[in-house]
């Protein structure tokens, strides 16, 4: 089971690193390929909605790609492991530096991911999430996306 929980925390943190280096592959070894996602909430007027592993990888890349440095950071995972699926929720602080012209710009959020993990293949993915938004801070519109 100590395995289990560490692969699943080690996901966590690739998924993060993966954000923070545009490794939009590795995406393809943290979520199922039929996961369903919600990021954000209407508490900040900002709801994305997905139904597969593309649709998360798009969102991700639409939303960073165009922006600056960013720095994903995990902790105080708590992860409840029965069987063969598991529910995960750790605490995100991310950070985000807006491109050029936007680079003294800047958009902070945290929150929490709440996933819910099935082995397939011996491997976990995620097949559900979730990402509450507790607070932000900055010009999100001037950094995630920016036109």
């Amino acid at each position: 089971m100590l395995d289990d929980y560490k692969e699943i925390e080690r996901k966590l943190i690739n998924y993060g690193i993966a954000l923070d280096s545009r490794n939009w592959d590795k995406l393809n070894t943290i979520f199922s390929k039929d996961v369903s996602a919600v990021y954000g909430n209407e508490k900040i007027g900002m709801m994305i909605e997905s139904q597969s592993r593309d649709e998360i990888i798009n969102m991700c890349k639409a939303s960073l790609g165009g922006c600056g440095t960013t720095q994903h950071l995990l902790g105080n995972f708590r992860i409840d492991i029965t069987g063969e699926t598991a529910e995960s929720k750790c605490y995100v602080r991310a950070y985000h530096v807006g491109n050029i012209p936007n680079e003294s710009e800047y958009y902070e959020m945290w929150g929490e991911y709440q996933d819910d993990w099935t082995k397939v293949n011996g491997e976990w993915l995620i097949i559900k999430r979730r990402l509450r938004v507790d607070n932000e801070t900055g010009n999100r519109d001037k950094v995630l996306a920016p036109e």
